[in-house]
């Protein structure tokens, strides 16, 4: 087994087991949903062999301005009154009507039936800074809280709220934000969870989704080293950039790796690298796909869909943040016009018959569903363990297994087309050594049609030292050198067609005696040659070449032979 095999067998070996996790994580797992009409939450026992995940959809009271704390730090309930109601799918302000930028409480209840079993509170996501006060006692400080918004600094990872072992729990979550155009609050899923499987979650979580990011990091940086190396092809090189950047974008959006390796790293920068990678991301995706299969795009759709992402990298380094988070929805519609112009432009691959582009389709399917599943989860409209970073990886070694089909398809086809050439240039050397011998024989053919004519002469003057026989049999030679004459010429049209149907478009005036004039030149005959070929005089050649020239339009200056050759 070569070195071609083995790499082949490697790719699909993993493509299987891919796929195989894939059907596992999509099977749904339990995650009951807390419903009610008001803001209080019941915990039950919990029964962890049937849930460890309780998804928070309740109202919760929101208090725009207040804060139940005075100005020594003091918890104070008093500070709260008149609470608007907001539901804690997405609980960010800006849904109830208040501008981005501001502070604000959010209040809700907890029963505990079981004290027994510990549970946590769980925010994937928190716009701004918080701080978490149960009872009157603050539990969590998230980033640095402050009414003076200049000072406010967001925390950067999820958040995560261990729950006191008390049977009734007043939960307030203290947010001031100015750097999100949504506003301060919790825009993602939020839950009750049980505390140690949670955490048990949690790591292998971390660690898993680490190490798939890595990995295809790694295939993207592989895939520019066989750019550098071995296929000169640029949907390697561009494949590679998308592969790092849209899992650097990862790394940042989860924000538990980048949290654990570098604490001290600031919101303004996650949030611009985030940004970063994806505007980036989006931009190699496109001209992955367009030099895949080049030549359906016009030089206006890809100048546009190149442009845009590098526009969107400079406003979101030279913008402050707040600004930036204004560019999100633009370009998500954009990257939705992305990915539905490559599913144009591999359409348009598998109509005109190129390799494996069916194969390409079904892999743009399969990222697609991957994304419109996690968007899904999300929104609480299905419930799986679907794994984002592993379906990118799937995307990653199915797509990473057809570049390098493609291209040995396109080396073996190239090979095909070096041998047809060169069976071509040995075809061309062959009738170039028969029109040679034809432009010698037809030398001859002239003088032995001058030596008839003198012979016929003869006769007319009763000179019996020509016979008649002599004549004829002079006849039957000159008719079978006819025959090789317009045998050659034939050959001639047959290796010259494609220049000639070029040339037809080219000038569509020219006679078919300019067109074969024309083709002799091409050739590169001069007028003596073309002459013997015509069975013409030399001087008839020059009126010809005289006329093509005006019928081309030719300045004086113009060279005919080599703009024949030009074309």
């Amino acid at each position: 087994m070569n070195l071609k095999e083995r790499s082949s067998l490697f790719f699909k070996i993993i493509l299987i087991g891919i796929t195989l996790f894939l059907l596992r994580s999509c099977l749904s797992k339990r995650q009951d949903v807390v419903k009610s009409d008001d803001e209080y939450v019941t915990l039950a026992s919990w029964n962890v062999q049937k849930t460890t995940k309780l998804i928070l959809d309740i109202k919760l009271l929101f208090y725009w301005n207040q804060w139940p704390v005075n100005e020594e730090g003091t918890f104070d309930q008093t500070k709260l009154v008149k609470p608007d109601t907001i539901s804690s799918i997405s609980t960010v302000w800006t849904r109830i009507g208040y501008p981005p930028k501001g502070f604000g409480t959010y209040r809700f209840f907890i029963k505990q039936e079981d004290l027994q079993n510990e549970a946590v509170l769980n925010f994937s996501r928190v716009l701004g800074a918080c701080e978490v006060w149960i009872n009157g006692k603050k539990q969590v400080a998230h980033g640095n809280l402050s009414k003076n918004l200049a000072n406010s600094v967001d925390g950067i990872p999820a958040l995560v709220v261990d729950l006191p072992k008390e049977e009734f729990l007043d939960v307030m979550l203290l947010i001031s934000s100015s750097n999100s155009r949504l506003g301060g609050g919790f825009p993602l899923q939020n839950s009750i969870n049980e505390k140690e499987s949670f955490y048990i979650i949690k790591q292998r979580k971390f660690v898993f989704e680490s190490l798939v990011t890595f990995l295809i990091i790694i295939f993207g940086i592989y895939q520019i080293f066989t750019y550098t190396s071995v296929h000169k092809e640029k949907y390697f090189l561009y494949f590679g950039l998308f592969c790092i950047f849209g899992c650097g974008r990862q790394l940042f959006v989860g924000e538990a790796f980048m949290h654990n390796m570098f604490p001290e790293i600031s919101f303004e920068i996650t949030q611009r690298l985030r940004y970063f990678c994806y505007y980036s991301g989006l931009g190699f995706f496109f001209l992955y796909h367009h030099y895949l299969f080049p030549g359906y795009f016009s030089r206006k759709v890809i100048l546009v869909f190149t442009l845009i992402p590098v526009l969107g990298v400079v406003f979101v380094i030279v913008t402050p943040v707040f600004y930036g988070t204004y560019s999100a929805p633009f370009f998500q519609v954009f990257g939705l016009l992305t990915v539905l112009s490559s599913f144009w432009l591999t359409i348009k691959a598998i109509k005109g018959k190129k390799p494996f582009a069916k194969w390409v389709l079904l892999n743009l399917i399969i990222i697609s569903v991957t994304f419109t599943n996690d968007i899904l989860n999300a929104m609480l409209v299905i419930q799986t363990a679907f794994v984002v970073n592993m379906g990118f990886l799937a995307y990653v070694v199915f797509q990473m297994y057809l570049n390098h089909k493609i291209a040995r398809q396109k080396e073996e086809m190239l090979r095909t087309m070096t041998l047809e050439v060169a069976q071509m240039n040995q075809q061309i050397q062959h009738n170039e050594t028969k029109i040679s011998k034809l432009l010698h024989e037809s030398y001859y053919h002239l003088k032995s049609k001058r030596e008839l004519a003198d012979n016929l002469i003869k006769i007319k003057q009763e000179d019996n030292a020509v016979s008649i026989n002599t004549i004829l049999n002079k006849l039957k030679s000159e008719l079978l050198e006819d025959n090789q004459l317009n045998t050659i010429k034939n050959d001639i049209e047959i290796l010259n067609y494609e220049y000639l149907q070029r040339l037809k478009v080219k000038a569509p005036n020219l006679t078919e005696t300019d067109l074969e004039i024309c083709s002799y030149i091409y050739m590169g005959l001069n007028r003596n040659e073309i002459s013997r070929l015509r069975s013409t005089t030399v001087e008839a050649i020059r009126k010809s070449r005289y006329r093509i020239r005006k019928k081309l339009e030719l300045e004086i200056d113009e060279d005919l032979e080599n703009y024949l050759k030009s074309i």
